[in-house]
């Protein structure tokens, strides 16, 4: 076992590898590629090996150090989110510096993961520059971001960058079979995540991931008035509530390993308040996430719908679900409303983050649908 995970045996892996044990330590790495090509696994992973116990540099994967950095819950790995739209210059300078200052309570180094950096302000990207520029012994930054060109330069010459392509269709299903999945479950997964092995993982094992997206797939066919809508945008975020009441335990959990980690001396304060900080953000993210695998999941109902339409049987995402699409293909609902139907949904899903309110969100999104598709109805899952 290693703390490389599906990266494990790849050029990616090898070379990252290499450097470590070759002590090229770097203050600040800029981790670059879409939704899906594992930046963040990347990130945890040399987080683990640098500070492995047992095996410095390579990462075993199983001390204590290892899994709780790739758990996310370790006290010197410090994860920063996105608050709504943004990543404010407040975050960067009342907090990340301070911290960054700072010795690791017990770690070899003290990490920040900074995800979607894109969505740090030029204020706070201003901030964070001299400590870019002038880095504290022992702290390393993974700076992980999608949109390159939102970057200031200056941010990314301070950076040694690496690029991630996704991961390929075959390549998840082998993983995905590896890890004990049927060629079907793990064909479909595949096919859904677009590339992103998490996800994969997610379609292919987690029970509430496969539960969710069975209610999901009955959106389509309750879908048929304005007062479907309004009942089905609060079944969703329903849904998304119980979502984050599971990762409260999860965090609740976190508080407990926290607290014997690090003790009550001087600075746990701070380090406290970051972590209270961190779940709140993390709260709202997993709100986001799940709204939106809702409505990516709608999305790709009605695209399929078209594909099949269109002769495109081999391009189904929804590889289960070919009755229900051969029965609405037959409806009278055009393919031009079945596309306005998937871009309402995709815009919706991208306007989640910079919307306080969810639910108007989604209910005026369900609403629009409905509008748009009053013609025939779609089958149900």
């Amino acid at each position: 076992m290693s703390v490389w995970g599906a990266l494990e045996g790849s050029p990616l892996e090898a070379q990252l590898s290499a450097q470590l044990l070759g002590g090229d330590t770097v203050h600040a790495w800029l981790l670059l590629g879409p939704p899906g090509s594992g930046k963040r696994a990347v990130a945890l992973a040399t987080a683990a090996a640098l500070n492995c116990e047992v095996e410095p540099r390579r990462g075993c994967g199983q001390c204590s150090s290892c899994v709780r950095i790739l758990r996310a819950r370790h006290p010197d790995v410090h994860h920063v989110l996105p608050e709504g739209p943004l990543i404010p210059v407040d975050l960067i300078r009342d907090t990340v510096i301070p911290e960054a200052s700072r010795s690791p309570f017990e770690a070899h180094y003290k990490i920040f993961i900074i995800e979607e950096a894109e969505r740090m302000n030029e204020a706070a990207q201003n901030s964070l520059l001299k400590t870019l520029e002038e880095p504290q012994p022992g702290t390393i930054f993974f700076l992980i971001s999608d949109q390159e060109d939102d970057l200031l330069d200056t941010i990314r010459s301070r950076c040694r960058i690496l690029r991630l392509e996704p991961v390929s269709e075959d390549r998840i299903v082998e993983l995905l079979q590896d890890a004990g999945a049927s060629e079907g479950e793990a064909r479909l997964a595949a096919r859904l995540s677009e590339g992103d092995i998490g996800r994969a993982r997610a379609l292919a094992f987690d029970p509430s991931t496969s539960a969710r997206r069975a209610v999901w797939n009955s959106l389509p066919g309750r879908l048929t008035s304005p007062a479907d809508a309004l009942d089905l945008a609060e079944e969703v975020i329903a849904e998304a509530s119980d979502a984050v009441k599971a990762l409260d335990a999860v965090h609740k959990a976190e508080v407990v390993e926290f607290a014997e980690a690090i003790g009550e001396g001087r600075g746990t304060a701070t380090a406290r308040n970051a972590l209270a900080n961190r779940h709140k953000r993390e709260a709202r993210r997993t709100q986001e996430e799940i709204l939106g695998e809702a409505l990516r999941q709608l999305a790709t109902f009605y695209k399929d719908v078209v594909v099949l339409r269109r002769g495109g049987r081999d391009a189904l995402a929804n590889l289960d679900l070919q009755n229900e699409l051969e029965s609405s293909s037959r409806s009278d609902i055009s393919d031009r409303a079945l596309l306005a139907a998937v871009e309402s949904c995709l815009s919706a899903r991208a306007a989640l983050p910079q919307n306080a309110n969810a639910l108007l969100t989604l209910e005026a999104t369900m609403v629009k649908i409905a509008s748009i598709l009053p013609a025939g109805r779609v089958a149900t899952a």
